[in-house]
C-alpha cells in the first residue's frame, strides 16, 4: 500500500527504549528514528488507555467524548457504571475517510468492541473485546477463527513471577502484528492502524525485565517488515502514554479516609484483607494447580463478594457498597482522579493534593492538580470528576478502598503509566519539521495529521492540529459528521477481564 499505516504501541516512551535503543536491540526502530520525524507525545489525563485510544481516534479531549476512565461514579445517585465503545460521544476519524472515500483497516484498537461498520475492515480490540462478534466484516472473523486468532491471552499476567504467563502474551503479540501484516498483504487499504495493547501489561508487572525486552524485539522485528513491505507508505508511530517504574504507591481512598473526607463501613469481610487472602492470588494459585475451573464453580457466591480482589482492597460494585456516604466528601477513582460532593471539598482538596507528598520518597504526589473546567473543555465537562490530578513521575495511583496504608512502596505492579508517550513519522512523502512543535504535539493532533497525510478533508470540532509533516498539502476543512450511538455500561465479563489486567481498583 501507499496510503498511511499506524501502528499504536500501547505505553511506550523513548525513555522506556533508550537503553534497547542504545545497545543495538531495536534496529529497526532506531533506523526509524534517523531517518524520520519523531517527538514526544502529550496523552490527555489521565495517561490511560481508556480514554487515550479514543481520544486518538476522534482527535477530541475527554471533555468532548463524556470518558474519563475506566469507571465512572456518579456521587449523587451512588452509582458506578464502566463504558463501552459506545459510550464516546464523537465520530471517529475512519468515519471521515470512509465519508470521503477512503477506506481503512482498524485492528485491535482498544475500546472499540463490538466493531464499528467500517469500509474495509475492523478487528476489535483491548480488553473490552469480547470471542464473538469481535469482526467486521463477519467473513473476515470466520477467516481469523479458522486460523486460530485469538483476542487475549489465555490467562492474564497476575505478577511478576508469572513468566509463563509473560511468555504466552510475547507470542500474543507476536501473532497479532503477523496477522496485520497478512490483512495488509491481501487487503488495499488507503489507511490501516494496528494497535499492539498486551506490550503495556507487561510494562506495569516487569518494567524493563526480560520479558518486556523479548516482546519489543519481536515488535521491532515486524516494523522493520511492515517498513520493507511497504516502502510507498507513510508510517506512523504512536503510544497512548507512556510508562515509568513506580516508587510510590498512593491509596487515594485511604488517604481520604485518614483526612477525613471520606468514611467506609467494617464488615467480617475486612479479615480476608488483614491475612493476605485476595482473588488474585487465590486464582493464580488455582491456575497454577491447574483447578481453576472447578474452584470458580464450587466456591459459593457469598464467599467470593466477600473476598477483595488483590492487595489493594475490594474494586467496582463492593466499593461503592462499603462507602458511608452520609459521613463521605470524596472518593477517589485510580491514577489521578477525585469526586467531590461539594465546592468547599472539592477546594480543600485540591489545596491538600497540591501540598501532599509522598512519605517514602518526600517527593510530591502530584505534579499538577486541575479542577475539571481546567483539564478538559467541551459539552461533558459537568459529567467529570470534580479534580483531575497528574501523578508526578514514580506514582501510581490506586483507587481501592481496602484495609491499606495511605502509601506503600511498589505494589503488584512496579511501573506506571505516564503523560509522555511518543510519536513517529517515515515515508516518502514526511519532509516537514516537528522543532517548532515538539512541546505542543499531542495525541489528539495524530487523527487530523491522518486525514491530512492521505488528503481528507479535516473535522473543524477536533481540538487537535494537522502536524507540520507534509510541505506539499494544504489542508482544508469540513463540518462535523454527527455522533450516532450511545451504549449502556460494559457487562461483567469485561470488567472482569479489567480486574484481571489491574486497571481497575
Amino acid at each position: 500500500m501507499d496510503g498511511t499505516i499506524i501502528v499504536g504501541l500501547d505505553g511506550a516512551n523513548w525513555e522506556l527504549l533508550r537503553p534497547w535503543l542504545s545497545a543495538g536491540r531495536l534496529p529497526n526502530l532506531r533506523s526509524l528514528r534517523e531517518r524520520g520525524i519523531e517527538a514526544d507525545l502529550r496523552s490527555c489525563l489521565p495517561p490511560v488507555t481508556c480514554p487515550n485510544w479514543r481520544c486518538y481516534s476522534t482527535g477530541k479531549n475527554p471533555g468532548k467524548l463524556g470518558v474519563f476512565w475506566w469507571e465512572k461514579i456518579d456521587v449523587e445517585s451512588r452509582t458506578l457504571t464502566t463504558p463501552t465503545a459506545r459510550s464516546f460521544e464523537s465520530a471517529n476519524f475512519w468515519e471521515y475517510l470512509n465519508d470521503e472515500g477512503h477506506s481503512m483497516g482498524v485492528m485491535n484498537l482498544p475500546m472499540t468492541y463490538p466493531p464499528f461498520d467500517v469500509d474495509e475492515f475492523m478487528i476489535a480490540g483491548g480488553p473490552g473485546s469480547e470471542p464473538e462478534g469481535y469482526a467486521h466484516p463477519p467473513s473476515l472473523e470466520a477467516e481469523l477463527d479458522a486460523a486460530g486468532y485469538r483476542l487475549h491471552p489465555e490467562r492474564p499476567v497476575a505478577s511478576s513471577d508469572d513468566r509463563a504467563a509473560a511468555t504466552a502474551v510475547v507470542d500474543l503479540i507476536d501473532e497479532r502484528l503477523e496477522t496485520f501484516r497478512g490483512l495488509l498483504a491481501e487487503r488495499e487499504v488507503d489507511v490501516a492502524h494496528c494497535t499492539v495493547f498486551y506490550s503495556n501489561v507487561l510494562q506495569h508487572f516487569f518494567w524493563r525485565d526480560e520479558p518486556t525486552r523479548r516482546a519489543w524485539e519481536r515488535i521491532d522485528a515486524h516494523l522493520g517488515a511492515l517498513r520493507d513491505e511497504h516502502p510507498e507508505a507513510t508510517l506512523v508511530l504512536l503510544s497512548d502514554h507512556g510508562c515509568g517504574p513506580i516508587e510510590t504507591v498512593f491509596h487515594a481512598n485511604s488517604w481520604l479516609e485518614h483526612e477525613g473526607y471520606l468514611r467506609t463501613e467494617r464488615d467480617a469481610s475486612d479479615v480476608a484483607t488483614t491475612v493476605g487472602l485476595d482473588k488474585q492470588r487465590i486464582s493464580a494459585l488455582a491456575h497454577r494447580l491447574g483447578v481453576h475451573d472447578v474452584v470458580t464453580r464450587l466456591t459459593p457466591e457469598r464467599v467470593k463478594r466477600a473476598m477483595p480482589e488483590d492487595d489493594s482492597g475490594f474494586k467496582r460494585e463492593r466499593k461503592l457498597e462499603k462507602i458511608d456516604w452520609e459521613h463521605t466528601r470524596a472518593v477517589a477513582s485510580g491514577q489521578g482522579l477525585v469526586y467531590t460532593t461539594d465546592e468547599a471539598t472539592t477546594d480543600a482538596l485540591c489545596r491538600d493534593l497540591r501540598s501532599l507528598e509522598s512519605p517514602i520518597t518526600g517527593e510530591p504526589i502530584a505534579r499538577a492538580v486541575f479542577r475539571r473546567e481546567e483539564a478538559y473543555d467541551g459539552p461533558h465537562v459537568e459529567a467529570a470528576p470534580q479534580i483531575v490530578f497528574e501523578q508526578a513521575l514514580g506514582v501510581h495511583t490506586s483507587g481501592a478502598i481496602g484495609d491499606n496504608p495511605p502509601f506503600t512502596g511498589t505494589g503488584h505492579w512496579t511501573a506506571e503509566n505516564t503523560p509522555t508517550g511518543l510519536f513517529l513519522a517515515d515515508g516518502p512523502g514526511v519532509r516537514g519539521d516537528l522543532d517548532g512543535a515538539a512541546s505542543r504535539v499531542s495525541i489528539t493532533d495524530v487523527a487530523p495529521t491522518v486525514l491530512a497525510s492521505v488528503g481528507n478533508r479535516v473535522p473543524t470540532d477536533m481540538d487537535g492540529e494537522v502536524l507540520p509533516l507534509f510541505e506539499d498539502r494544504d489542508v482544508e476543512y469540513r463540518d462535523p459528521l454527527p455522533f450516532e450511538g450511545g451504549g449502556t455500561a460494559a457487562g461483567s465479563e469485561v470488567r472482569n477481564r479489567l480486574k484481571g489486567l489491574g486497571y481497575l481498583e
